[in-house]
């Protein structure tokens, strides 16, 4: 019963007194005393539970040890997440703060959330090798990790980013199998004794959630990963950090498609391909990264930035 239900009780009880007392005056000041007090604490109560179920932290982060995070997942069969940090972030101010996030994370994933330097947050950085803050680790239900973020991503990334492993299975021990049989010892022996080393290279490679009208400049297609490599490194070695790699099959052969990306507009786009003709020779064509389309002059305005919503508050991202 609210405190407001409890004072008008308290009134119809004083009032049935009154008929039979002389000291009315008394009493209808003693039931206002108690009328005003008990309208402020009901008043302050509301205001406290209005705060705390608008609060910007409504993602159910799970309290305790990653141990109990992970047998929470094998017991309800669902994908979590480990988020590592160590200051204030723009992923707790603005992308976990947004609620098409919060939904999408209640429904379909476990959360934790722990700040290093703590005893919780020590074991997950030291058995993860967590080189820098803020970090999330996405796992499967059954414990493979596979998606480290590193970088900052908006509400809208990170909801693409979350969907393309929520249906993901797999154990840590699969990933060690796995690559046991690729090892294979003899055709590694055979490389050794027959083969010429061409190059080394350092891949870093992580997927991309494709966004809504986003483009890339597909700057070629090949059919010969190592003149892919080649491409790529000569690109990294020129600054370029936004490189993308696709790969589609065709009558069981392998081809691979180079572009730059995402950009958002094709204004922005437009302006990087020139700049790469002047700077680099290179001859960029500009493709939706949603069907790799080519954007011409006939359907470049859904890509013009006065026609493109602003991202994650135009629409739900939840309704698949």
């Amino acid at each position: 019963m609210s405190y407001f239900k409890v004072i008008v009780a308290k009134i119809t009880n004083f009032s049935s007194f009154h008929l039979s007392n002389q000291n009315s005056s008394y009493n209808y000041k003693k039931v206002a005393l108690l009328f005003v007090l008990g309208f402020f604490i009901n008043l302050t109560n509301s205001n406290l539970a209005f705060s705390q179920t608008n609060s910007t932290d409504q993602i159910s982060y799970l309290k305790g040890s990653f141990n109990q995070l992970q047998e929470e997942g094998k017991n309800k069969n669902k994908p979590y997440f480990v988020f590592v940090y160590a200051n204030k972030n723009k992923f707790d101010s603005v992308t976990f703060a947004n609620k098409y996030v919060q939904t999408y994370i209640k429904k379909r994933y476990l959360a934790q959330k722990l700040q290093a330097p703590s005893l919780y947050a020590d074991y997950v950085v030291k058995k993860y090798e967590v080189k820098s803050f803020p970090q999330i680790l996405v796992f499967t239900p059954e414990g493979k990790l596979v998606d480290r973020i590193t970088s900052y991503l908006t509400p809208k990334q990170m909801i693409a980013r979350l969907q393309l492993h929520e249906r993901k299975h797999g154990s840590p021990e699969d990933r060690i199998s796995a690559f046991a049989k690729a090892a294979n010892p003899e055709l590694s022996m055979k490389l050794q004794t027959e083969g010429e080393i061409q190059e080394i290279y350092q891949f870093s490679i992580r997927p991309y959630g494709v966004e809504e009208k986003t483009i890339g400049i597909q700057l070629g297609v090949f059919e010969n990963y190592q003149n892919l490599v080649n491409n790529v490194s000569e690109l990294e070695l020129n600054w370029h950090d936004n490189i993308l790699v696709t790969f589609v099959e065709i009558d069981k052969k392998m081809y691979y498609r180079l572009l730059l990306g995402p950009f958002y507009s094709y204004q922005h786009a437009d302006r990087y391909n020139k700049n790469l003709k002047e700077k680099m020779g290179l001859r960029g064509i500009l493709v939706s990264l949603e069907d790799f389309d080519p954007i011409t002059e006939d359907n470049k305005d859904r890509y013009l930035i006065e026609n493109i919503e602003t991202p994650v508050e135009s629409e739900d991202p939840n309704k698949r």
